[in-house]
């Protein structure tokens, strides 16, 4: 089976080809909000040193926030792209689950939110064993800062074959949306206003 592993919800712009059971190769860009400009040369890129075009893949696998509006916005778009464009299968993953699933703990992920807030939830195992939500720091118990991963660059540990067995597929690529977890600052303007 060929999966391509998409994540763009934090400034690590994260692409993985997965074969067999094996990765044989990935592209991690740390950028600036611009994963719109190298989110196709990147996937051409890991795909064309192994010879093969999207619609040689078994499916495509997005990471579905939560985390950076715009960057969710482009990964989310560009998997549906594909997906609808070639028949190759879609699915999705939380985020949260994709950038910590290396890590063998139960874990308290935290992606930052801003406002000392974070997008979090308790994962073990690669599967979440609460909800995901926007929490304020303050809210941390003392169990919780424990077992906290912040996901940060040099925290981001990825195990693809625990991406690939809590996958869960994506009936409507239509229908498919990233999960904000919360209003953008527009949405929360427009509100005030009514």
């Amino acid at each position: 089976m060929k999966y391509l592993l998409i994540d763009t919800s934090t400034n690590a712009l994260i692409i993985m080809l997965y074969v067999d059971n094996q990765k044989l190769d990935e592209q991690i860009r740390l950028g600036k909000q611009d994963h719109q400009a190298h989110i196709i040369p990147m996937i051409d890129a890991v795909l064309s040193k192994q010879n093969l075009r999207p619609q040689d893949l078994d499916g495509i696998i997005v990471g579905v926030g939560p985390g950076s509006y715009t960057g969710l916005r482009v990964g989310v778009m560009t998997a549906k792209m594909l997906s609808y464009t070639t028949g190759v299968k879609l699915y999705q993953i939380s985020s949260l689950v994709f950038l910590t699933s290396g890590y063998t703990h139960k874990l308290l992920a935290w992606h930052d939110a801003r406002n000392n807030q974070g997008f979090s939830a308790t994962i073990f195992e690669g599967k979440i064993i609460d909800e995901e939500k926007v929490r304020h720091e303050d809210e941390l118990t003392p169990d919780d800062k424990a077992r906290l991963i912040r996901i940060e660059n040099d925290t981001i540990l990825i195990d693809a074959a625990v991406i690939i067995a809590h996958k869960t597929p994506v009936d409507d690529v239509y229908k498919l949306i990233p999960n904000y977890l919360r209003k953008t600052e527009a949405e929360k303007n427009l509100d005030k206003k009514s």
